[in-house]
């Protein structure tokens, strides 16, 4: 297990320097502002984005600041004197000219490595048997969309799956109120746990629990955001297209409703895990999904993979086609342009998208994959609650 985690490590570290997404550039610029004493990063880069360089409002929630600001702070001494310059640069090509850049995207993203390898021995927990709890080690830490996903593309939902990992591990153990002071802490991060209130709202025993369990994640959650109500807070996370991208689709919000009136009516034993699952597969289906949406689900289809070995090479086969749907938007950073810290050269590349546009219509092919995804998932919640697998508690 030792020279795995080595293995997984240096792996992840090779693919963390040397693979250049703006995203992570952009948040610790608005995170940067923490050391200098700003609260409210709202109201403090609507005010004053006349002024500076880089001007997208923060589309995360406050813990996200707080966190990604606060281990800034406490790195400082390792990214040196010339990391504010750097982050305030906004240059295309001087900023990833810079010679400091490797070590930089390093030690950023050095705490996406500590949450990630601490999900490996958390989703140990979820087993009893030692070859599944070596499966789901090896599993989450070689599989190639974690990778991918967390340290191509900077993904600092991270610090949210982690959470929901745990209140899983939570669920596992019956402690489901536990649970839903991790989905309201989760909610800090990223708004799409609080989705699953009402799914717990039905696991509640009695009209008190129902009650204490939907009211508890929408507390914590009160609690982290209300000292930055404000229209600032409003326009640029609560409201904004990272937030609100679930609902787009018609489609995935009946779909999930239906989900909803089915365990409510039909389902006398409950399966959070099911759900969860079910959930997310739905929103793939029908929204349009950013690549970092998928970390969401990966921890938990690792466990699907280990307790129904039958749905691995569906599983694999889906997150394949979920990878190829968003490489075929309009956007550099989804492919060719994450190389560009080796040579600028790589921007005068074509894109995905460029390439199959010159022998069919980009948006009919990623039409097709999404259909196929969507076909896909749809099973895939079949054989979740198929009539022979009902009493069949994952976790």
């Amino acid at each position: 297990m030792k020279r795995l985690l080595i293995l997984a490590i240096v792996l992840r570290l090779l693919v963390a320097g040397f693979l250049f997404h703006p995203d992570i550039k952009t948040i610790n610029f608005q995170a940067s502002f923490l050391k200098t004493g700003v609260f409210n990063i709202y109201t403090y880069l609507v005010d004053n984005k006349k002024s500076l360089t880089l001007k997208d409002d923060f589309v995360y929630f406050p813990l996200t600041y707080f966190t990604v600001g606060g281990y800034q702070w406490a790195a400082s001494g390792v990214l040196g004197k010339g990391f504010d310059s750097w982050l305030a640069d906004a240059g295309s090509y001087s900023a990833v000219e810079n010679p400091n850049i490797f070590k930089y995207l390093v030690t950023l993203k050095l705490p996406y490595l500590v949450l990630d390898v601490l999900i490996a021995f958390l989703l140990m927990k979820f087993f009893e048997d030692k070859e599944e709890k070596k499966k789901a080690f090896v599993f989450w830490l070689f599989n190639p969309f974690t990778i991918i996903i967390i340290y191509v593309f900077s993904n600092i939902d991270i610090f949210s799956v982690i959470l929901t990992v745990l209140s899983f591990l939570m669920i596992k153990k019956q402690k489901l109120f536990s649970a839903a002071i991790f989905l309201g802490l989760a909610s800090g991060f990223k708004l799409y746990p609080l989705l699953f209130i009402p799914f717990l709202f039905l696991a509640g025993r009695n009209l008190k629990e129902k009650a204490i369990l939907s009211v508890t994640p929408l507390i914590t959650f009160g609690i982290i955001i209300l000292p930055f109500i404000s229209s600032a807070f409003f326009q640029s996370a609560l409201v904004s297209g990272l937030t609100t991208g679930i609902f787009t689709s018609d489609f995935a919000t009946l779909a999930l409703s239906l989900l909803f009136f089915y365990v409510a009516l039909f389902d006398k034993k409950i399966n959070l895990f099911n759900y969860w699952v079910s959930m997310f597969l739905i929103i793939f289906s029908f929204a349009l999904f950013h690549v970092q949406w998928l970390l969401w689900i990966v921890p938990f289809l690792v466990i699907l993979c280990i307790k129904k070995p039958d749905l691995s090479r569906l599983i694999f086969f889906l997150g394949a086609i979920a990878f190829v749907v968003p490489l075929l938007f309009q956007d550099r950073y989804m492919s060719i342009s994450l190389f560009r810290i080796y040579s600028t050269w790589f921007d005068m590349l074509p894109t995905p998208f460029t390439l199959v546009q010159k022998v069919y219509d980009p948006l009919n092919f990623q039409f097709v994959f999404h259909s196929i995804l969507a076909a896909g998932n749809l099973v895939m919640i079949y054989k979740l609650f198929k009539e022979d697998d009902v009493n069949d508690n994952i976790i």
